[in-house]
């Protein structure tokens, strides 16, 4: 019922009013968290300027993190309402509302609005404008312009939308983002971990909104919408392109990062799976950790991404069941850090 309802939201008009970065907010400040560590109050308020998704990577980007607005809201019927003027505070994206560093600190923080503009660069005229959400904790629902663009469930779980169609063709585009996060109120159930609305003993405060990276990028109509790869001891290469249009044809390149020399080049298709050798690849260990660098192109689309080539399995190494690396049984010795963010 609360998905179908989202969805009839498609139809509010541009004409609504919806806030953006303004003065009259309460100006960002970290609040002094119950502990807190030497970077507390170093962070800044540019967090996380390098490119958020490295193994899927374009040239032309643009970071949205930083100072955003934020409004708690009432209920899951506020949804239906975009709020009209500012929203009464700064806050750092990305970042817990929970959390000193987000400037709120909030308790019960279940309903939230988010609010900013951004301008998209001159020179990505004629291609797709993509938004991309890094994680939102639990539910979004995204307004370009007053238009509802998307909607996505799950805390964990990276989204993307093509918002080219509800962009201005000048000028500040305004972005509002309605948040869900029930955690452990009755009656929902979702993946939480340890999360709970009431923190105690190995049970801990939640972590909502906004809290991974938020960025535009250009990408051609017909583009790599999701790329997956995996490399093993044997030299073996498995990878996935999926495109955004009809299947088309792909070409993956392996460059040996250490040399900057192409040791592998593959014509395939976008959507299915396919897989080619690289010979006398370098493994990747914990005591030698070798990477590649990849470049996929599809049509005018290119884009970078990177692997290591190991093979992860399991064992009997002395009668003992074990886990390991490239055929061998590599001990694993950790601290344990329970703090959920």
């Amino acid at each position: 019922m609360h998905h179908s309802l989202l969805l009839t939201l498609c139809g509010i008009a541009s004409a609504l009013s919806v806030p953006r970065q303004a003065s009259n907010s309460t100006k960002y400040a970290v609040k002094t968290p119950p502990l807190t560590t030497p970077w507390t109050y170093e962070a800044g308020i540019d967090p996380w300027p390098e490119y958020p998704r490295p193994q899927l990577q374009r040239s032309q980007w643009q970071s949205l993190n930083g100072i955003w607005t934020y409004q708690n809201a009432s209920s899951l019927d506020a949804v239906n309402s975009l709020p009209s003027g500012q929203l009464a505070n700064e806050v750092l994206i990305p970042s817990c509302l929970e959390s000193g560093l987000s400037g709120i600190q909030g308790e019960y923080t279940i309903y939230s609005w988010f609010a900013t503009s951004f301008n998209v660069p001159s020179t990505w005229t004629g291609d797709r404008v993509l938004l991309n959400f890094a994680a939102v904790d639990y539910e979004a629902t995204v307004f370009v312009n007053g238009r509802n663009a998307t909607f996505h469930r799950g805390g964990y779980f990276a989204f993307t939308v093509d918002v080219t169609d509800y962009l201005k063709s000048d000028g500040s585009n305004d972005l509002l983002v309605f948040v869900h996060d029930p955690t452990d109120s009755d009656p929902y159930v979702i993946p939480i971990g340890k999360q709970t609305l009431r923190p105690s003993h190995i049970f801990y405060t939640p972590c909502s909104g906004i809290w991974q990276s938020v960025w535009i990028e250009s990408a051609p109509a017909s583009h790599v919408s999701q790329l997956d790869i995996a490399a093993g001891m044997d030299g073996q290469l498995n990878a996935t392109v999926s495109s955004s249009g009809n299947s088309t044809q792909v070409q993956i390149t392996v460059i040996d990062r250490k040399t900057n020399t192409t040791v592998a080049t593959h014509n395939g298709a976008s959507d299915v799976e396919c897989t080619f050798s690289v010979q006398d690849v370098s493994l990747w260990s914990p005591d030698s950790p070798t990477l590649y660098d990849i470049t996929v192109t599809l049509g005018d689309d290119v884009v970078t991404s990177y692997t290591g080539f190991r093979t992860i399995a399991r064992g009997e190494v002395d009668g003992i069941e074990r886990p390991l690396l490239n055929g061998e049984f590599v001990f694993q010795f950790g601290t344990l850090d329970q703090g959920f963010w």
